[in-house]
């Protein structure tokens, strides 16, 4: 039996991935603090755009992977395509990140002129409708996440991609991603409810990277017991010393213990902003790393 590793989907394709769920879940946590918790709203729309500007940059990279026109056609106009779909949760997601983010913009005084410009009516619009372009890109950014994994596990050719794992593992690792980004960004602000949101962010990365352990353990025992491409693919990954020692040692278990000892053994005023920016770009280097790895360990098998 022969294994050949795929070579249409590129690191550029891994940067998109990556970006997608980044973008995102950074955008869907951020509203979410924003509606049930106070927050910075400085620190927030510095979040809101961080998050936008991911997703426009994880969009170059696709269209850069994506260099034949007439296979980019396709993709995005063809309703069976997930490029398609991806797309649309996209637009909504702009355009929901938009709505909500220009009230945010009233908080730098530097803004207020162009702010000043926009019709008063506008405005009070757009802050009727703030909650509900929370609630709505939240939605739209839940849905990117997602459909990152969904992108590559409808490739039936590969069987270490094609489980209903992946989009699961991608969307807990894109949104542990986005509360590492967001605790980064946090770990920056004076605002006197800071260490508080520190705090619920660090709860919740953890919470993610031990679910993302969970889901990985049960992905890798189902490869290994299937006598394909899956188990090969599966194999390929432990004989990787970057995906080991990179993702889930680096981007995974150190970020954890980290936490822990955080969430479990110090109280807010004694934290080490030092250890928690470490282990908040652990996690973005890992996340990056299971993605690249993931596609790198796709595939096929000859014969059927």
């Amino acid at each position: 039996m022969t294994f050949v590793h795929q070579d249409v989907w590129h690191w550029q394709i891994a940067a998109y991935l990556f970006l997608g769920g980044l973008g995102g879940s950074t955008f869907a946590i951020s509203a979410i603090l924003h509606l049930f918790e106070e927050c910075d709203k400085k620190t927030l729309s510095i979040a809101v755009l961080s998050s936008l500007g991911f997703l426009a940059l994880g969009t170059i990279f696709l269209l850069a992977d994506m260099l034949q026109p007439m296979k980019a056609m396709y993709a995005l106009t063809n309703p069976n395509s997930w490029i398609f779909w991806g797309v649309i949760f996209i637009n909504f997601y702009f355009l929901a990140a938009i709505v909500y983010l220009i009230p945010l913009l009233e908080m730098w005084p530097n803004l207020l002129p162009v702010i000043k410009k926009i019709p008063a009516n506008i405005l009070e619009l757009l802050e009727k409708f703030n909650r509900l372009a929370a609630l709505v890109g939240s939605a739209a950014g839940f849905l990117i996440a997602i459909y990152t994994g969904l992108l590559i596990s409808a490739a039936p050719a590969i069987s270490f991609w094609n489980t209903p794992a992946l989009p699961l593992l991608f969307v807990i690792s894109g949104f542990s991603t986005g509360a590492a980004y967001l605790l980064w960004l946090t770990s920056f602000s004076s605002n006197a409810m800071s260490d508080q949101v520190m705090d619920k962010l660090e709860q919740l990365d953890a919470a993610l990277i031990v679910s993302e352990l969970v889901v990985l353990g049960a992905y890798f025992n189902f490869a290994f017991f299937l006598p394909t491409g899956a188990r090969e693919s599966a194999e390929f990954l432990f004989h990787s010393p970057v995906f080991i020692v990179g993702f889930f040692i680096a981007g995974l278990l150190i970020p954890l213990a980290i936490e822990s000892y955080g969430i479990f053994f110090t109280k807010n005023s004694k934290k080490s902003l030092s250890l928690i920016k470490t282990a908040s770009i652990l996690v973005l280097i890992g996340g990056f790393l299971l993605r690249l790895y993931v596609l790198k360990a796709g595939l096929y098998q000859y014969p059927w």
